[in-house]
This record gives structure tokens, C-alpha cells and sequence, in this order.
């Protein structure tokens, strides 16, 4: 780790104080999944990772979502990752693999988190399974990504016409949808309960925050099952006195 003084010109850093832990660590999500699985953009990405050298700190990707966000904007993954000391990708999520991701960085590093890996359980002897099924995903169900942005923004487009539900479709630029319900009595949690109904599923991620997401396993059919769903649903709400 570089010994360099953490420097207090870059806002996005806390003041260094003896009542908390310094700064060691600048981590970036892409894409960014409680902001909608919005995009980082390689300029913006590019001045987190110079802040943190300028600041001794290291870089992280957490790249869960990285190939969305690479077939979105036409980027390759390896240049997105270039600024970081390490980086991980997700082979579940969009590409489908049942489990398992991979950790990339340096040689020490790597080395390091070997060492850390048999500390905290050691070797899993059955892994190849798992590993043919993430290179499955990365050789067939890369490029398939773009398919679910067509999906999420076809949600997108009918959650923006409804009465009661606050979204901006333009903001949506992968495969998450996160939309603020405002009908009378539309608490999330009443509205994940209505959903559940009719066989539609979304993440509670605020008191009125409902969050949608397409992947491998939802097809055209099941936008048009979804989009019904919800149309129910904020006409139910709609139609409640005012919590």
C-alpha cells in the first residue's frame, strides 16, 4: 500500500480523523445498480482512479455488470478495467451462469487473495463445473445482453405513461428499472405484495422505490405479463384514499 498522505483537496473524500478508519479504497459498480444501473462513463472513471493514486488509495471495479455496460456503449471491457488495481466480473446476472465470478489484478495481488481464499475455506475440488458454465456464458450470452436493455426500456416506457409512478425512461440505460410509485397508498411494500399476484416479482429498495430487472430468463412475453401487472396494480392503488 502507497504511504502517501491522503490529501483533502478532493471533495469526495472524508477529512482524515482519529475517530474513523483512513481511507484505503476507492470502489467503483458498474453499472451502478441503486442508481438504475446507470453507466459509468470511461472520463468519469478515469478521474476516481487518478484521485485515488493522487491520494494513495487503491482502485477497485466491481465489475457485476460490466458487460452491460460495455454492450451499451460499444467499450471494451479491458479498457474499462485499465485504470484499476483490481476488478472482479459476475459470470451470474445477465449471462446466466448459475454462480461464480473471477478477480483479476496484479500478481501479488492475486497471489495474496490465493492466500486469503485457503484461509477462508480453501480449494473447491468440484469447481470445473462451475467454471464450464462461465465460459459458456462469456462465449454465448455476452452480446444477448442488448436484448434485455431492449426489454428494460420497453418497461420503462410503459412504467413513464402510468398514473402514480414517477420514472424517466430516458434514464435507462441497461437492464435495471427503478421507479418511485406515488399513487394514494403506494407504499413498495404494498405494491411488491400486489405484484406478487400476478406473478411479477420486484425489489423493494425504498419505502416507495420498486426496482425491475431483465435477464436471461425473461422474454418479450414476460415484459407484456409484467407491463399488465403493473397497470392493475396503479389502478388499485389509485383508486385508495391517500395513506
Amino acid at each position: 500500500m502507497a504511504s502517501t498522505p491522503l490529501s483533502n483537496s478532493a471533495p469526495a473524500l472524508s477529512p482524515l480523523s482519529r475517530y474513523a478508519p483512513h481511507p484505503r479504497l476507492a470502489w467503483v459498480e458498474q453499472t451502478a445498480n441503486l442508481a438504475g444501473g446507470t453507466i459509468w462513463r470511461q472520463d468519469d472513471i478515469k478521474a476516481v482512479a487518478e484521485v485515488a493514486q493522487a491520494n494513495g488509495l487503491r482502485a477497485h471495479l466491481d465489475g457485476a455488470r460490466l458487460f452491460n455496460a460495455t454492450v451499451a456503449t460499444g467499450e471494451r471491457p479491458s479498457a474499462v478495467v485499465a485504470p484499476f488495481d483490481s476488478a472482479w466480473v459476475d459470470f451470474t446476472k445477465g449471462l446466466g451462469a448459475p454462480v461464480g465470478a473471477a478477480l483479476a489484478g496484479g500478481e501479488d495481488f492475486i497471489d495474496e487473495a490465493w492466500r486469503w481464499k485457503q484461509r477462508l475455506g480453501g480449494s473447491m475440488r468440484q469447481a470445473g463445473i462451475l467454471a464450464a458454465a462461465a465460459s459458456y456464458a462469456l462465449a454465448h450470452h455476452v452480446d444477448r445482453l442488448a436484448e434485455d436493455h431492449v426489454r428494460a426500456r420497453r418497461l420503462a416506457d410503459a412504467l413513464g405513461e402510468m398514473d402514480g409512478v414517477e420514472l424517466n425512461p430516458e434514464e435507462v440505460e441497461t437492464n435495471i428499472v427503478i421507479c418511485e410509485v406515488n399513487c394514494p397508498g403506494g407504499a413498495a411494500a404494498f405494491v411488491g405484495h400486489l405484484l406478487e399476484k400476478h406473478a411479477v416479482r420486484g425489489s423493494i429498495v425504498g419505502p416507495r422505490r420498486v426496482r425491475f430487472v431483465t435477464h436471461l430468463d425473461i422474454d418479450d412475453d414476460d415484459i407484456d405479463v409484467a407491463v399488465a401487472a403493473l397497470r392493475e396494480v396503479t389502478k388499485e392503488l389509485g383508486s385508495q384514499e391517500p395513506a
